[in-house]
Order: C-alpha cells, then structure tokens, then sequence
C-alpha cells in the first residue's frame, strides 16, 4: 500500500494570483534498496485519469497495478495528480490551469520532492537519500506535461512518454497559421467537454473513447472499472496538447535522454517518428508495445512496458 503526500507548492510554482496550492501524491516504497543508488519514478497520468492509474486494482485480477510491480524492482513510485486533477489544488478560474501551469506546478512538486528524499523527511519508508536519479514518467496528457515540465524547468535526470504524440496532430492540421490552428485545438477539446466547458473543469466520460483506450475487445469488466474511475480535469490543458506545434517545440529543447512507448494501435500514426521531435537529445529509445492499445497499464502486455521502462531507467 501506498502512503499519501500533500506537497505544498511555493507561490513561484502556482498560476499568477494564486498561492496555497498543493500536489496530492501518494509514495510507493520498495521493501529493499540500496540507498547509495535510489530510481525514483515520478509518474503523472492522462487526461481524465486520476494518479491511481498507476496503482490499478481490479475485483478478480491481479497484476495491474505499475506501482506494486516497479516497487518489487526496487523502484520508489510517486504516484501524482496534476494541478486541477483530482485531489489537488484547483485554481476558482480554470483558464490559470494551463499546460505550462501544470508544468511549473509539476516542477514545484518534484523541488519538494527532491529536497525531503535528500533530508529524510518525504516518508518514514525512506531514510535521507543523497544523490537520488529522478525519472519523469507521463502517460497521454501526463506525457506531455513531463515534456513542458523538462523543457521549461529541466526537473528530471529523465523522461518517460508513455503514449503521447507531437506528430500525428501536426499531419492533421497542416496550416502554417497558429492562431488557426489554436482555433482548431479549442474546438477539438470542446468535442471532449461538451456542456462542461463554460466551466473550467469537468470529467470527461470515457465510454465514448474506449475503442481508442483500451481496444474493441477489451474484456467488460475492464471497461466498466474504467469507465467509473474518472475525475476531475481542467480543460485548458487540452487546448494546449491539441494546438499543433505547441508541445513539439517543448520536446525539441529537452536535452536528457528519453524514453517513448506506444502502444501498437494507440494514437501516435508512426510512433517511430516521434523521436525526432526530440532533437536536442542524444539518448532516445523508443519501444512498441505489440496487440497495446492506449491505456498501457490495462493492456495484456502491459509487464513488457514496465520491465523495458525499469530497464531503461536503471542504465
């Protein structure tokens, strides 16, 4: 079982005008480690998923959960919900909740972080660790934000993007014109939010995109756990991962290695392609999971994923 963090964030690291903002977390600590050489896994979910996407429990199945299998590696996970999402703080006006207010709240976070693993104080699991190597891990709009946040803040040692493209709405949109295509992202993200957009935050319903997240075949029981296991996201962020070129200006200034996943039918065309978006790094790897939809961590396959990413990030 995890134990739960509320990570306060300092007025630098909040939307302009707003202080008294936290982080909600929740820490997984392996059984056994070495202290001299400490893997920690920050992990932040998609859109419309809460941070216990990586701790999935299911009536019935075991072996869902990321955080119990990368803990039994030796792994801490710090499982985390964005600004606006879920349990933590959430600005009155949702238009302060922006992509780069994720990221800088996201920075924020992993400073606190970083400072209470080297002091002692994160958790009575863990003694005061030195020198921890801090890995970003992001799936869908998590992965965007761990690019935003690299770029802006350089927070991480590195990046795992687990499901996130900057290539497949770049072909989609192909106007040269960036107020067009900013315009075209806002209709986009309304397409997900429907009657909740005049609000700032909504919760978006999953049934409608299942065939995308986790396949046609994918067992009912799955579907119907994920389904009712939404919460709350700002829609701003949406916009900002919609608008063409945004984040692919982000990727191209991350200088740390960095880890791509797809699954084989997720939404990236050529995932392949996506390394080159990231042409300021000179350590990328790029892994596809074979029969993978979307949402990795429900996948038959999902175990491949987490043992190449562990891999990856003990190198």
């Amino acid at each position: 079982m995890g134990s739960e963090l509320t990570l306060d964030l300092p007025p630098s690291a909040t939307p302009i005008g707003v202080a008294e903002l936290t982080i909600a977390a929740t820490l997984y600590a392996p059984a056994d480690f070495d202290e001299h050489d400490v893997r920690v896994l920050v992990c932040w979910p998609g859109g419309s998923y809460g941070r216990d996407y990586w701790d999935i429990r299911l009536p019935g199945r075991d072996g869902y959960s990321f955080a119990e299998h990368m803990t039994a590696r030796g792994f801490v996970v710090i499982a985390a919900d964005p600004l606006g999402v879920g349990d933590s703080g959430r600005p009155d006006d949702g238009t302060l909740c922006t992509y780069d207010a994720l990221a800088d709240a996201a920075h924020g976070a992993v400073q606190l972080i970083r400072a209470r693993l080297t002091d002692g104080t994160l958790s009575a699991q863990l003694p005061p660790i030195a020198g921890p190597r801090i890995i970003g891990v992001g799936h869908s709009m998590g992965g965007g934000l761990v690019v935003l946040q690299q770029s802006r803040w350089a927070s991480y040692d590195g990046i795992g993007v687990l499901g996130y493209t900057h290539g497949a709405k770049a072909r989609a949109v192909p106007s040269g014109d960036d107020a067009a295509r900013r315009a075209t992202a806002i209709e986009q993200a309304k397409g997900f939010w429907g009657d909740q957009w005049e609000a700032g935050y909504g919760i978006v319903d999953k049934a409608a995109h299942q065939n995308w997240l986790n396949g046609p075949d994918a067992p009912v029981d799955i579907v119907t756990a994920d389904n009712a296991n939404a919460v709350m996201w700002a829609a701003e962020p949406y916009v900002d991962a919609l608008h063409v070129g945004f984040t692919a200006a982000h990727a191209a200034r991350v200088t740390t290695p960095v880890m791509l996943a797809f699954g084989e039918f997720d939404i990236a065309e050529r995932p392949r392609d996506e390394a080159a978006f990231y042409e300021r790094s000179d350590d990328i790897t790029v892994f596809v999971l074979p029969g993978s939809y979307h949402c990795h961590n429900f996948q038959v396959g999902r175990v491949r994923l987490w043992d190449r990413l562990g891999a990856w990030a003990t190198e």
